[in-house]
């Protein structure tokens, strides 16, 4: 899996400055398919839904896309019946120039909650974005839609389905507010391949769940969530046999979770990207719960932040979910250096184990010993800088 762009037959895409944030860093990228493309979407749980989440939502239950409109800086969230009528302006804007009826342009929007954008600046920016339109435009695109992110997500591959060769690209942005319950961030997955709608629905939800659903910074869910796969079936293949729609599946929902994986990376303030796998745990939904208050909890964080194997914040995390196992067999382990077995911790364990706490990516490793159930979630640390950049964040 590559962390870069790459052209992906039937799209365009272009990435501008509109002037919509104070920054005056790119902040309006737009996807646009040279045919309606097949398309399915998920989106964020949180009861606060941003207008252009249920916007989207109810354009994509038709099953097609012509553009994908992303605007950074402003969420478009908790805006009430003016949020609306915005998105919808917006999404008008770029349908006339294109040709295409409202209904098949998808807004997102990322940013600050309460806050509504310049409407005649985004109008402004869909004419320079179309100009700006090309089939090597991921790269710019993705520069758009950042917001505290410091880089760029990127991955792409290819793979031999239907008698031809397909790529799959995607593009996401997110670093903070990370902690789904679908996905939350803004992610967007493009393909060539000609794919029936069921099937393109089934991938988006199959992708979701081990890669941006399983990742967390700081434990809170967004509002503005959407992940979008779009097939523009320029790669003309054949209908995939059964076994070549699982090798897609699976190249989709790897790639989905590279793309998650330089989320956590990218993390707000982070220095760690940390991976925890639960395992002997009796149900799958047990092991990730564990896993997900080891993840949240913020005294873990800060020991990771400061290369602390420290096990009582680790087995205190792992005891407060609900999940009931016995502490006295309940193993731990950062990388392959194990610091806590039979309700002990291993003290002569601990010097090695914080020496592998200061690389830039380890595991902690919780084996609970009751079950054959496993689940792994990806963190990061919680820094100085974290609490700097989200104190600041409106002002």
């Amino acid at each position: 899996m590559e962390p870069r762009a790459e052209v992906v037959a039937g799209f365009r895409m272009a990435g501008v400055r509109a002037g919509l944030k104070t920054s005056q860093n790119p902040d309006l990228g737009l996807i646009v398919a040279d045919r309606p493309a097949v398309a399915a979407g998920v989106f964020t749980t949180n009861r606060v839904k941003a207008a252009p989440v249920s916007l989207a939502q109810t354009r994509l239950r038709a099953g097609s896309l012509r553009a994908i409109a992303a605007n950074s800086g402003s969420a478009n969230c908790f805006t009430g019946a003016p949020g609306m009528k915005l998105a919808q302006a917006s999404c008008t804007a770029l349908a006339r120039a294109l040709g295409c009826p409202p209904a098949l342009v998808i807004p997102c929007s990322t940013g600050v909650i309460g806050h509504l954008y310049d409407l005649q600046r985004y109008r402004d920016g869909i004419r320079a974005a179309l100009a700006a339109l090309a089939p090597d435009g991921l790269s710019a695109f993705a520069q758009a839609i950042m917001t505290t992110d410091t880089r760029p997500k990127l991955a792409t591959t290819t793979l031999r389905a239907g008698g031809t060769t397909v790529t799959v690209t995607g593009v996401a942005k997110g670093a903070g507010m990370i902690a789904p319950n679908m996905a939350t961030m803004l992610a967007f997955i493009l393909t060539d391949a000609a794919l029936p709608l069921a099937t393109v629905r089934h991938l988006v939800r199959q992708a979701a769940a081990p890669s941006f659903n399983a990742i967390t910074v700081d434990g809170d869910m967004s509002t503005n969530d959407s992940l979008i796969l779009a097939a523009s079936g320029a790669a003309a293949n054949g209908a995939l046999r059964p076994r070549e729609i699982k090798a897609f599946a699976d190249a989709v929902s790897a790639l989905a979770g590279e793309l998650a994986r330089q989320m956590v990376f990218d993390g707000e303030g982070a220095s760690k990207l940390v991976s925890i796998e639960v395992r002997g745990a009796r149900r799958r939904e047990d092991a990730e719960r564990v896993a997900r208050q080891i993840a949240n909890s913020l005294l873990v964080k800060t020991a990771f932040f400061g290369c602390d194997p420290n096990v009582g914040r680790i087995a205190a995390a792992a005891g407060a979910c609900g999940v009931t196992f016995d502490p006295q067999r309940l193993e731990l382990w950062i990388d392959r250096v194990r610091i806590a077995a039979r309700g002990k911790i291993l003290v002569a364990a601990l010097p090695a184990a914080a020496l592998r706490m200061k690389q830039r990516q380890f595991a902690l490793t919780v084996d609970l010993k009751q079950g054959r159930a496993v689940a792994t979630v990806l963190t990061s640390d919680l820094s100085y800088d974290y609490v700097k950049i989200n104190a600041e964040y409106t002002t």
